[in-house]
């Protein structure tokens, strides 16, 4: 097994497969993953990308094969176009039931969910794309929120866009990345810790912009009281940042005050488990 970088904000598993078995239609199963299987042979259920259900028949490493595998996969196989060396992403879901599913399909699918995510501007419909995605990747919508903070972080930061007709608007933030934000700090003041609950029941907060030329990405955004938004705007301000962009104290006046950044208690980047 060897870890590998991915560009996808998830960390997963694969297992590569090989030209011996693809023709014999089964998927052999590395010692290295053999705690998530079954120690018996039994019949194990696959869940394909659509969510459609098959039996299986599985054979554990302590059989007379010596060789932990899943079988009756050559219409998988065909049906994908598998060859020598593609890798298979796999997830164990519950009761012996594991989803398989081509690498390449599981990438293309879940960015195209990510970026379509960012574009949603209604609660509703926000929710159901986060639970898309949680299925899809077989993980929490807190940790889908997370890994997306991580991954558009690590983009470009571009001017920020802006509309005129009578008068110049700059663009709002996004409701997706408001979502993140909210999910994250819960609402509290990036400076001070404060936050209160409004009628609703939710944390107001505010977000602002610490370069108003520059677009909604998170090293720009902070979440922030409206008594520390004024005084971004009114006090004396000076801006204290880290080598990789993150805003890490400002002072008002004469009072120097720490930023959190949630930044610091997240993974910096994302591996994919390559088992052979």
């Amino acid at each position: 097994m060897k870890k590998i970088r991915t560009d996808i904000p998830l960390n997963y598993i694969t297992i590569k497969t090989t030209k011996s078995r693809i023709d014999k239609g089964l998927l052999a199963i590395p010692v290295s993953l053999i705690e998530i299987f079954p120690k018996s042979e039994t019949k194990i259920y696959l869940i394909d990308e659509n969510g459609k259900e098959e039996t299986k028949n599985f054979t554990p490493y302590n059989s007379s094969s010596r060789e932990c595998r899943i079988g009756g996969l050559k219409n998988f196989y065909e049906k994908y176009g598998i060859s020598d060396g593609d890798e298979l992403v796999i997830q164990l879901l519950d009761d012996e039931k594991y989803k398989i599913i081509p690498e390449k399909i599981f990438e293309n699918t879940l960015m195209k969910e990510f970026h379509e995510f960012e574009k949603i501007k209604e609660e509703e419909l926000l929710e159901e794309k986060l639970d898309s995605i949680s299925k899809l990747a077989n993980s929490t919508k807190q940790d889908i929120l997370k890994n997306e903070f991580v991954r558009l972080s690590n983009s470009e930061i571009k001017q920020r866009k802006s509309t005129t007709r009578n008068i110049t608007t700059r663009e709002n933030v996004p409701f997706a990345l408001r979502k993140i934000l909210l999910n994250l700090y819960k609402g509290k003041c990036q400076v001070s810790n404060f936050t209160f609950l409004m009628k609703n029941g939710l944390p107001y907060f505010e977000i602002h912009h610490i370069d108003a030329l520059k677009g909604n990405h998170f090293k720009n955004l902070l979440v922030v009281s409206p008594n520390v938004h004024a005084q971004f705007s009114h006090a004396n301000l000076k801006q204290i940042f880290d080598s990789d962009g993150w805003l890490r104290e400002v002072k008002f006046n004469d009072n120097f005050f720490k930023v959190n950044q949630i930044i610091d208690e997240l993974p910096k980047y994302f591996e994919k488990e390559v088992h052979f």
